[in-house]
């Protein structure tokens, strides 16, 4: 089992070879996801944005909105879906706990009954258990005794709980072990053995997400006992388990892009590498998973590279003394990984390579292999493999100005790394000792003056915000609670309900926007870096946008393109709602005439979309004041006074910036310049 940590320590590594459809898909569902109004149907787009981004930088965004819709509209399908991402973030984050048991009590009761039942249970169990694994020894041996004892009056409520208070139970008998000086594992097999009972009582995905959790225990402990009966059997019904999960027909029809690979992939790496399956058998288990790999990459699922396949191929022949075709796969590893730049995976990658070559007897072939290992990793432990290197040449008389050349290149890189990072040290010092003998007297002059503004600055925004708040959501929710009344009451014609009910409505959209904009606003403001991009075609997001305005009477939408596509890398979601915001404000404030949107490309890699209309327009002195929180020329106009400052937000997290065209007398103009 431990060739499995190197499986497991190449997690991250992603390869390139599918990412062209998988980013054409994801493009074609964000562009789905703008038009559609149905929020059902947005639910089920997001669902599967969240799967094909998994592990990716746009996995949380996708979740987070995921998460926020589906328990809009009552789904506890999608909504048991994300809560995988968002408790893997908690989790690894012990500072956000409080976070976590937030978000799992607020999803409860919708999970209750569905297929996602247990699910909080789970996770609540999987933070207990990561946060013992990661302890000391001393540490974990405390949590432990901590768990034991404070479940001691608590009875599970569900089998849910039961299970978990099961599986930790063998965690903590495991650590406790420890403090004996007894690591086996053999101790949570007793506690280990009654959850499996449970799990056929489960609801499926429960059920799933707790045998995975119990299948790297059990094939631990089978492994170490020398009990090849059990090991099969566990591994045979865990394998059947998923086939099953996976073919049900919610799963299948509402996440055809859930990654299954990581499921199967523990279970057949252990199958095909443990020196209790004979070769025969272990040939079986390789046969399956590679048609399983296979099946993924047939028509109806296009999107699966064959990474984990390599990755288990290569423990597999290696295992076998196959290092021909052991150090094919590595290869094909190396070419798939090297896309994504240097990490300590790929050097290990070019280690076994060079390795393969040893043991094969190609000495040569591995002197040039240890060579290029110095080359990608001489910074981690360049020193052991040069004197590998060295080593295979003495023994085996090759050419030593090979060898002296490999070392030369990597002493004089060390060389250099160690000349710049003395110059940085001084440099730093100096700048240090500058900045602070400069800025002492000035720092202490502005603190009070500082400290004095961000009170009174922190004060007028709560008053905006109170007095914006009370105003803007009074009115929606007068409407709701009035007309709701009205109907309570009875006596209406079916026409007048269906009106009633009909205002209901959009006032509770209204509501719901107010809320969203505030929403956004926040999420945008305490993301530090900018906006992650893929292509999209600036132009044709812009006449979705139009074409979903409200039609006027007097006013005229126009647009204006410098070319007919602009293909240019943005964020797709949060460029779509500041066309989406600039166009509502403009619409809002013409009462006659147009509204003009115009996007062009300009010099150095800049992209302008400008938004004029001929409404009342907004005075100089409103100039810089319009883009400020809560901020309303017409304060008397429905809104939070969020959208302008929401569109400033979003132009400066894509590198650019928004003003208006004082210049322009006739209307409103707001430019927007962004960095493509």
């Amino acid at each position: 089992m431990n060739k499995l940590l190197w499986v497991l320590l190449c997690v991250g590594c992603t390869a390139s070879a599918s990412a062209f459809p998988k980013d054409r898909l994801i493009d074609s569902l964000e562009g789905a996801y703008a038009v559609e109004d149905d929020a059902r149907k947005r639910v089920d787009i997001l669902l599967n944005l969240k799967d094909l981004t998994d592990s990716s930088g746009d996995e949380m965004f996708y979740t987070r909105r995921l998460f926020s819709e589906a328990r809009a509209v009552g789904d506890p399908f999608a909504a048991g879906a994300s809560l995988g991402s968002l408790a893997s973030y908690y989790i690894a984050r012990p500072e956000a706990a409080d976070s976590l048991e937030i978000v799992l009590r607020e999803v409860e009761p919708l999970l209750e009954g569905s297929s996602m039942e247990g699910l909080p249970a789970y996770y609540r169990m999987v933070d207990v258990a990561r946060r013992i694994q990661v302890a000391g020894t001393e540490e974990a041996v405390r949590l432990s005794q901590n768990y034991v004892d404070s479940i001691r009056s608590c009875p599970p409520r569900t089998i849910y709980e039961e299970a978990s208070q099961l599986f930790l139970k063998g965690i903590a008998a495991y650590k406790l072990g420890s403090a004996e000086g007894k690591m086996h594992m053999e101790r949570g097999l007793p506690y280990w053995v009654d959850e499996m009972a449970l799990l056929p009582k489960m609801k499926p995905t429960a059920r799933r997400n707790f045998h995975a959790n119990l299948i790297t225990c059990l094939i631990s402990v089978y492994g170490s006992k020398g009990d090849r009966d059990a090991l099969v059997r566990t591994a045979d019904d865990y394998l059947a388990m998923l086939d099953s999960y996976y073919l049900d027909s919610e799963v299948a029809r509402r996440r055809p892009y859930i990654p299954k690979e990581m499921s199967y992939l523990t279970c057949y790496y252990a199958m095909c590498t443990s020196p209790l399956i004979e070769r025969r058998q272990a040939q079986v288990y390789y046969d399956r998973y590679r048609r399983f790999v296979e099946d993924s990459q047939s028509e109806d699922n296009m999107l699966l590279d064959k990474y984990w396949f390599y990755l288990i191929s290569v423990s597999y022949y290696e295992h076998w003394g196959d290092y021909d075709k052991a150090m094919s796969y590595n290869d094909s590893l190396i070419l798939i990984s090297r896309p994504n730049g240097l990490s300590a995976q790929l050097a290990d990658m070019y280690v076994r390579r060079a390795q393969f070559y040893e043991r094969m007897g190609h000495y040569k072939e591995a002197c040039r292999a240890y060579s290029d290992v110095i080359g990608v990793r001489d910074s981690l432990s360049s020193q052991q493999y040069a004197q590998r290197v060295g080593e295979l040449e003495v023994r085996y008389g090759l050419d030593k100005a090979e060898r002296d050349r490999a070392l030369l290149l990597a002493q004089k890189r060390r060389n250099m790394l160690w000349f710049i990072a003395v110059i940085l040290v001084f440099a730093i010092i100096a700048v240090v000792y500058l900045w602070r003998n400069l800025s002492h007297i000035k720092r202490l002059q502005n603190k009070l003056r500082i400290e004095s503004h961000r009170a009174l600055e922190s004060d007028r925004l709560k008053r905006d915000f109170m007095g914006s708040m009370s105003h803007e959501i009074r009115t929606p929710l007068n409407a709701i609670n009035g007309f709701a009344e009205l109907i309570a009451e009875g006596g209406l014609s079916k026409e007048e309900s269906s009106e009633f009910a009909q205002i209901i409505r959009d006032n509770t959209q209204l509501f719901t926007a107010l809320i969203n904009d505030m929403l956004e606003v926040s999420q945008l403001d305490n993301t530090l870096e900018e906006l992650p991009r893929t292509p999209m075609d600036i132009c044709q997001i812009i006449r979705t946008e139009v074409e979903r305005l409200p039609q006027k009477e007097g006013v005229e939408y126009r647009t204006d393109f410098a070319e007919p596509e602009i293909v240019v890398p943005l964020h797709r979601g949060y460029v779509t709602e500041l066309i989406r915001e600039l166009l509502k404000n403009a619409v809002k404030f013409t009462p006659a005439g147009s509204v003009t949107i115009a996007c062009s490309r300009v010099e150095n890699g800049m992209l302008t979309i400008s938004v004029t209309d001929t409404g009342c327009g907004i005075g100089e002195a409103d100039a810089e004041k319009v883009f400020e929180r809560f901020y309303k020329a017409d304060p008397f106009a429905q809104g939070l006074g969020l959208g302008l400052s929401l569109c400033r937000l979003i132009a400066e997290k894509s590198g650019g910036k928004i003003r208006l065209d004082t210049s322009y007398t006739r209307g409103a103009r707001f430019v927007v310049v962004l960095a493509v």
